[in-house]
């Protein structure tokens, strides 16, 4: 069985058609595992926040210890 196709190849054969259809998929699939990752990422970003100190924390912070040692010299 033949399926046409247009342009300079002529006919496609079901098979040829199956192949390129399922290395569609398989590339669909790549993508998808890839979002899958980027959600991982984002979610241990987001994570970060639990376990460090903030940088308007730590400069508050800083600042609360650099008043603290002026006062003691």
């Amino acid at each position: 069985m033949h399926v046409k196709k247009g342009g300079k190849n002529g006919n496609m054969t079901v098979d040829k058609l199956a192949i390129m259809m399922n290395n569609s998929f398989e590339r669909l699939e790549e993508k998808m595992a890839t979002k899958d990752d980027i959600k991982d990422i984002r979610h241990d970003i987001l994570n970060l926040g639990d376990r460090f100190v903030s940088y308007h924390m730590f400069d508050k912070l800083a600042s609360r210890v650099h008043v603290l040692e002026k006062k003691q010299k």
